[in-house]
C-alpha cells in the first residue's frame, strides 16, 4: 500500500469549540477516498488541511513523506487541485475561467483556448461559452471550477460535495471520470453526505461525526436495547455476537447483507422477511430498499439484481450474521 497522506494525532478548534480529533488516518495514492457524514462532521475542514490552505492546533499531517508547516513547497501545491462546494468564478465567461488558471500556472497563451475547451468537455460542461460564469446555475458553476481545476493536470484532486447541484446525468458523468482519473494514478478525495453511493463507488470510505472518526458505515443505522444476546428495536430482534452487550445503536453494512427469495439455511442467524421499496442504480452496483421490520438498504451486482428479477413489491428475505453487526452508543 502507498500512502499519501497521513494524519497522527490531529486535533483542531474554532473559537474554542473542538471541529476535528483524528487519532491517525492514511489515504492510498491513486484511489478515490470518500469522507462521509451530516453536516458538521468536519468534511469541509479536513479537506481544506488536505489542500495545505490551513494546519491543525495539534498533531502532524503529511503529504508523499513530507510533514505540512506552514509555507509548504509550492511544488508540493501544484500537485494539488481543490475545489470548494461553493467555488468562486471570476467575471467573465465559462472558458475565459478555465483560461485564468492556465494563465496563473504559467501556460503559453497559446494553449489557453484549447486546454480550457477540452476541460470543459471532459467534465460533461454543455451551456452556451459565451454565457456569463455568473448567471450560470449551481451545477455548471462547479463543473467550471471543476475543468479549471482539471486543466492543470494535478496529482491530488480534493472535492467538497460536487455532486450536491449535479443532476442524474451530470452526476454519473462525474463519477465515471473520477474512477478514469483515478485508474490513471491521480489520487481523489472527495466529501459527501450520501453515503450509500460513497460506499457503492469510492475505494476507501472515512466516516465521520463530531470531527471524530466513527467507525460505521452510518447505513442502516437502527436505535434499540440489548436484552439476553438480543438488540431489540420494537419492531425486529436482532441477534448478536458473543461479547456484544453495551450500545443503544446498531449498524450492519450494506454489502454484508444477502439477499434471497427464500430464508438461507446457513450460519447467518439474522433472517427477516420483507418487500423491496426501491431500486436504483449506485456507481456500478444495485441498491435496493427492503422493509422487512425495519428499513434495509443493501448493495449487490448488477448481475445478482437480474438473476434475481428484482422488482417493486416483490417479496425478499433479508439476511445477515451476527457478526455482521456493529454495537455502538450514540
Amino acid at each position: 500500500m502507498n500512502i499519501l497522506y497521513e494524519i497522527c494525532h490531529l486535533e483542531h478548534s474554532y473559537d474554542g469549540q473542538p471541529v476535528l480529533a483524528i487519532p491517525k488516518l492514511t489515504i492510498e495514492t491513486g484511489k478515490i477516498t470518500a469522507l462521509v457524514g451530516p453536516n458538521g462532521a468536519g468534511k469541509s475542514t479536513l479537506l481544506r488541511m488536505l489542500a495545505l490552505v490551513e494546519l491543525p492546533d495539534k498533531g502532524v499531517i503529511s503529504c508523499q513523506g513530507h510533514r505540512i508547516q506552514k509555507n509548504p513547497a509550492s511544488s508540493l501545491r501544484r500537485k494539488i487541485g481543490w475545489v470548494m462546494q461553493q467555488p468562486y468564478l471570476f467575471h467573465g465567461t465559462a472558458l475565459e475561467n478555465v483560461a485564468v488558471g492556465l494563465k496563473c500556472h504559467g501556460v503559453a497563451k497559446g494553449r489557453h483556448r484549447e486546454k480550457a475547451l477540452q476541460a470543459l468537455r471532459r467534465v460533461g460542461f454543455d451551456a452556451s461559452l459565451k454565457k456569463p460564469a455568473m448567471d450560470l446555475s449551481g451545477g455548471q458553476r462547479q463543473l467550471v471550477a471543476l475543468a479549471r481545476v482539471l486543466a492543470l493536470e494535478p496529482e491530488i484532486l480534493l472535492l467538497d460535495e460536487p455532486f450536491s447541484h449535479l443532476d442524474r446525468r451530470s452526476h454519473e458523468h462525474l463519477e465515471s471520470l473520477l474512477r478514469e482519473l483515478s485508474q490513471k494514478g491521480v489520487t481523489v478525495v472527495v466529501s459527501s453526505h450520501d453515503h450509500l453511493r460513497a460506499l457503492a463507488w469510492a475505494d476507501a470510505v472515512v466516516a465521520l461525526e463530531d470531527g471524530r472518526l466513527a467507525g460505521v458505515p452510518w447505513v442502516n443505522i437502527l436505535t434499540g436495547s440489548i436484552e439476553q444476546q438480543r438488540f431489540k428495536t420494537g419492531k425486529i430482534e436482532v441477534l448478536l455476537a458473543n461479547g456484544q452487550l453495551a450500545g443503544n445503536r446498531i449498524a450492519i453494512h450494506p454489502r454484508d447483507i444477502v439477499l434471497s427469495k427464500q430464508p438461507l439455511q446457513s450460519s447467518m442467524r439474522n433472517r427477516f422477511p420483507g418487500r423491496v421499496t426501491g431500486l436504483q442504480e449506485e456507481g456500478g452496483c444495485v441498491r435496493v430498499t427492503v422493509m422487512a421490520g425495519e428499513r434495509f438498504e443493501v448493495l449487490i451486482t448488477q448481475e445478482s439484481s437480474q438473476e434475481m428479477g428484482l422488482t417493486l413489491g416483490q417479496p425478499l428475505w433479508v439476511n445477515f450474521k451476527s457478526t455482521s453487526v456493529k454495537v455502538f452508543y450514540s
